[in-house]
């Protein structure tokens, strides 16, 4: 309100405080949708990486959410999209990878409806739970002699497909790996000639524990719809990785179930069953160096998440492998001149058959040795064993044949070390004359 003064000769001036019409204009507001959608978490932890997203629609633009510990109990997390039209949505687990633009999208459900905001549900339609996997020692499958795991990859199957790669890192996380972009490539990679199995890369960022489905827009996902774990020292190839697809018997034979997390809709808790266990009653067993590499007792995550409400699945820990070694001689540890070379195990009562290419042996970078890890050997099997060049296919020398896995396990220590000269050392002739002109030049240079 503007105020105007009038001035007149011996009076006091006086203000016009009349007040003003005000120039009000009415502007329609868009009405605030008015649903939401949850997704529940079993426990209460730590930050995870992943997150949720729903898909853009018609109605509305792409939204995320990340999980947060549910204040009314202590049992369970939420992740709660807001401000929903009501309208059928797409929903994705969300996890990032390092260096890249692009994260890893898992879709978890194509149809859900939202809920009126005020909504409040003692378990949410859609319920995902963490998990930890631990690895027996033996067959036994004795909770008592379990051990966490510091190498290999993880396996989680869903509906039968492979659902999710997962490397196991030295101190006890799990990376994930973009495995569909690597499948197409692998399809592509067949259609050669010579076709090369390509590593594939865990470009995920350390994650303490793995998200599964348990329960998706109300239906509990267990049976042929469940979801399945499965642990390998080594990375699988696709090849292996379809045949458990296209092969439930196998897939069931080789991985966990995972159905009995079921018991969270019960009691919301987990409790010690046939596959899996409350990470509270969980132990560790004592690992010594005659077990494998990639199994531990010490694990630092492992007691971070002891009160988290998370459980835990056993898997096979693979603590009964059959490990070669090959001598390949100096010359091929200097100059690196070896061909890849391949340790075949194939077991003559059954189709069973592993090829592994054979790695350096130790931490040093010059080794005359090479190994190869055998997994997974049939218990009642009777083995050949011969090394390969794929590049030479006449030249392959058997070590063994028709041996009965029992005297295979007893002369483990005896089979391990195989002085393999006889084929790798005529690989190396012009190593060897390399070799000799490089000792005559060290030599010349001590003068």
């Amino acid at each position: 309100m503007k105020k105007v003064r009038y001035v007149k000769a011996n009076y006091t001036p006086l203000e016009d405080i009349t007040p003003l019409p005000r120039n009000v204009v009415n502007q329609p507001i868009e009405p605030v949708p008015e649903h939401k959608l949850v997704v529940e978490l079993a426990g209460q932890w730590q930050g995870n990486r992943a997150y949720f997203q729903l898909a853009k629609t018609e109605m509305q633009d792409q939204k995320i959410t990340r999980p947060i510990a549910d204040v009314k109990t202590g049992h369970r997390t939420l992740a709660t999209f807001k401000a929903l039209e009501n309208e059928a949505k797409k929903l994705y687990m969300v996890v990032p990878l390092q260096g890249l633009p692009q994260p890893l999208t898992f879709l978890l459900a194509d149809n859900l409806m939202p809920v009126e905001k005020e909504a409040d549900i003692d378990e949410w339609e859609t319920v995902l739970i963490p998990v930890r996997a631990l690895a027996y020692l033996d067959s036994s499958k004795d909770k008592e002699k379990a051990a966490e795991l510091k190498g290999g990859y993880l396996y989680v199957f869903w509906k039968g497909k492979l659902w999710r790669e997962l490397q196991v890192t030295e101190f006890g996380y799990y990376k994930d790996i973009d495995s569909e972009y690597y499948r197409v490539r692998d399809q592509q990679e067949r259609q050669k000639e010579q076709p090369v199995i390509e590593y594939r890369e865990a470009d995920g960022f350390d994650l303490p524990q793995f998200w599964v489905p348990y329960k998706i827009a109300g239906e509990v996902q267990a049976g042929e719809n469940g979801v399945k774990l499965m642990f390998s020292p080594k990375q699988k190839t696709y090849q292996q990785i379809e045949a458990l697809e296209n092969d439930s018997a196998k897939l069931d034979a080789a991985a966990t179930p995972l159905d009995e997390l079921s018991v969270y809709s019960n009691s919301q808790t987990f409790e010690p069953q046939e596959h899996t266990a409350d990470i509270q009653s969980a132990k560790l067993h004592q690992v010594s160096e005659d077990d494998m590499a990639w199994l531990t007792q010490q694990c630092a995550v492992f007691d971070q998440y002891a009160s988290s409400n998370t459980p835990v699945a056993y898997v096979d820990g693979k603590n009964d492998g059959f490990l070669v070694k090959v001598e390949v001689g100096l010359a091929s540890a200097v100059f690196g001149a070896i061909p890849p070379i391949y340790a075949v195990l194939k077991d003559e009562n059954s189709d069973w058959k592993q090829s592994v290419l054979m790695e350096k042996s130790g931490d040093s970078e010059i080794s005359r040795w090479r190994q190869a890890l055998f997994t997974g050997l049939p218990k009642d099997g009777s083995f050949t064993l011969f090394i390969a060049n794929p590049k030479d296919p006449h030249g392959a020398e058997f070590i063994f044949t028709e041996m009965p896995f029992e005297e295979l396990a007893n002369d483990q220590d005896e089979c391990e070390e195989i002085e393999h000269a006889e084929m790798v050392e005529e690989s190396f002739e012009e190593a060897k004359k390399i070799e000799e002109l490089r000792n005559l030049w060290l030599n010349a240079t001590n003068f």
